[in-house]
């Protein structure tokens, strides 16, 4: 039995009175990905990643893989290749993370520049005992603070774990983490900027002697649904080398499914690429 529909026809003029509601023709439109999308600073790593406004990416790996020393490199390349700004929430490194970004940087020039005009950083450290929790609202707050003051293009929260998880009791926690990625791409999207987020993986996957994937993120398998995109960093049990596994995206000139093998430098963790190292 069909259902018949009576269809109202509103002016034009009406259209405005629903903000963010449009004819198909006056929507607006980003250039495609491809024209739009950021180099990382290493071409063999653009084969499989790449950065754009709006974005969530996840990364995750084993302790001690080279996650938090990966993104300082990245953050270095792209203020380095593209002017990007980056605002930093990394309660781990907070303490070192000026001295680490300076050995990754090395003798290049510009490093003092990027400092202060570059790279924001805010502390983790409460100023008073009445400081509130830091939970991710406050930390969006203040990286909305970086946005629109100091024209931030990449925020990096590193790690999840260090985060207040300031859930209702009746809120499972992958319920939780579902809200909060969505908060977290809301800011992406309002901003149009980019997000990365470092979460663990459980204990079990590492226990088990195998890369971790984006399933084996603790707590939600919203971690790998909601991605844009997801790489995994994954530290050679021998040697230095270290590879940059990208596990998914959702957006074509975003990158492919891949890998990319690099060296890092124990003394400076500079990540140089080798060669040859993109295996699609």
């Amino acid at each position: 039995m069909s259902q018949e529909f009576e269809l109202i026809k509103l002016p034009s003029p009406h259209r405005h009175e629903n903000p963010g509601y449009f004819a198909l023709g006056d929507l607006p439109q980003r250039k495609p990905l491809g024209d739009a999308a950021l180099g990382t600073g290493w071409w063999e790593l653009d084969q499989i990643f790449k950065l754009y406004e709006g974005q969530f990416i996840v990364v995750s790996g084993a302790a001690g893989s080279g996650k938090s020393t990966f993104l300082f490199n990245l953050v270095c390349n792209v203020a380095r290749v593209s002017g990007l700004r980056s605002f930093l929430y990394v309660p781990e490194n907070e303490g070192l993370v000026r001295g680490t970004l300076k050995d990754i940087w090395g003798e290049r020039g510009g490093f003092e520049y990027f400092c202060s005009d570059q790279c924001f950083v805010q502390s983790s450290v409460p100023l008073s005992a009445n400081d509130p929790p830091r939970s991710l609202n406050w930390i969006l707050t203040s990286a909305a603070v970086a946005v629109e003051r100091d024209s931030v293009g990449l925020c990096l929260i590193d790690p999840w774990n260090e985060i207040e998880h300031a859930k209702a009791k009746d809120v499972s926690m992958p319920d939780f983490i579902g809200q909060c990625i969505m908060e977290v791409k809301q800011f992406c999207r309002y901003f149009g900027v980019t997000v990365i987020m470092v979460a663990h993986p459980v204990k079990s996957a590492i226990m088990e002697g195998r890369v971790p994937g984006l399933y084996d993120i603790d707590g939600s398998a919203h971690w790998a649904n909601k991605a844009d995109n997801g790489l995994i960093v994954a530290r050679d049990s021998e040697g230095p080398g270290t590879r940059i596994i990208s596990r998914k995206v959702r957006e074509r000139g975003a990158g492919k499914v891949g890998e990319c093998h690099f060296h890092v430098n124990d003394k400076t963790g500079l990540f140089t690429p080798i060669t040859g190292a993109v295996s699609l």
